[in-house]
């Protein structure tokens, strides 16, 4: 078989990523028979079938998506490289790349880095923040270097470092009545208006079946997919709120109420890096770090 074309190559990675070949041949900055053409092509050299339509557009097939992680995989390994040559032209060079959920990159991991810098002046990252899923694809296909999220199964592609729990907590705006507890109960919340999470996260579903046994549970007037949002809701009296710990640090700090909440359930997560690989010392330096800090949700 002849050498596959980049060009062919940067055609199809186009598609996949916009899902339509207008957007792609916009995105090359050539027309949209040149990227039929080249798609072709690839078919042809690989003979598969990478795309085909349905109601006037082009839908990926499973050979596509099988072959967009080994494809990604290869650009990824040539990103690398083109951004390590830029940051040393530029006299900066980043020894670590993360990614994290929004939860634990909007709050400890901050805290966490600005510590470690303290410590090791020469430290330098790139941080990127991201939902579950998305952490564990940087991870798996080696395009960041460590991941924090909430546990995940894919056990053949990342390998979990650490996995640990912090206490959830009730978070309220300024002045609200329950503010005067030192600390809230399930109880307390009967027939409150309250800001959750949607039912796709293992939060939202695990407050639902907390709220199912309650004779007269809180009213649900928001559901958020992201804690921050939860908090900033909150504080703008909508209703109150359970969250993480990382996230009710934030909410305090901003002047919203934080109190201990009496229930069994935990905030779980984990620490991710790619399968089979070994830490470096600046990331085994973090991992500690935010082990280490995190000891102070625990704790108080």
């Amino acid at each position: 078989m002849a050498a596959l074309s980049q060009r062919s190559l940067e055609a199809f990675r186009a598609v996949m990523r916009t899902g339509t070949v207008s957007a792609a041949a916009e995105e090359l900055a050539i027309s949209q028979p040149a990227v039929s053409r080249l798609i072709r092509d690839l078919e042809d050299r690989l003979d598969l079938s990478l795309f085909g339509r349905r109601g006037g557009r082009v839908v990926a097939t499973r050979e596509a998506h099988e072959l967009w992680t080994e494809v990604e995989r290869s650009f990824i390994g040539l990103g690398a490289i083109e951004r390590a040559a830029a940051q040393i032209r530029q006299g900066y060079r980043a020894t670590l790349t993360i990614a994290a959920a929004p939860a634990i990159a909007q709050s400890a991991l901050p805290a966490v880095i600005a510590q470690l810098l303290r410590e090791r002046p020469e430290f330098r990252a790139e941080f990127l923040s991201m939902t579950t899923l998305p952490v564990v694809r940087q991870v798996a296909l080696r395009q960041c270097q460590i991941g924090f999220g909430i546990p995940t199964q894919h056990k053949y592609e990342i390998d979990v470092v650490r996995a640990g729990a912090v206490p959830f907590r009730f978070i309220a705006p300024a002045g609200h009545p329950l503010g005067a507890l030192e600390s809230v109960r399930v109880e307390d919340l009967s027939g409150v208006d309250f800001v959750g999470f949607v039912d796709s996260t293992m939060s939202g579903r695990a407050f639902d079946r907390l709220f199912a046994t309650m004779r007269h549970p809180p009213v649900q007037k928001m559901k958020s997919y992201l804690s921050h949002i939860v908090s900033a809701l909150v504080m703008r009296g909508i209703g109150v709120g359970i969250v993480d710990a990382f996230t009710a640090e934030d909410h305090a700090r901003m002047g919203g109420i934080v109190r201990p909440l009496e229930i069994a359930e935990r905030f779980e997560y984990s620490i991710i890096k790619p399968h089979g690989e070994k830490l470096s010392a600046e990331a085994l330096s973090l991992v500690e770090t935010f082990e280490e800090h995190v000891t102070t949700y625990r704790d108080a």
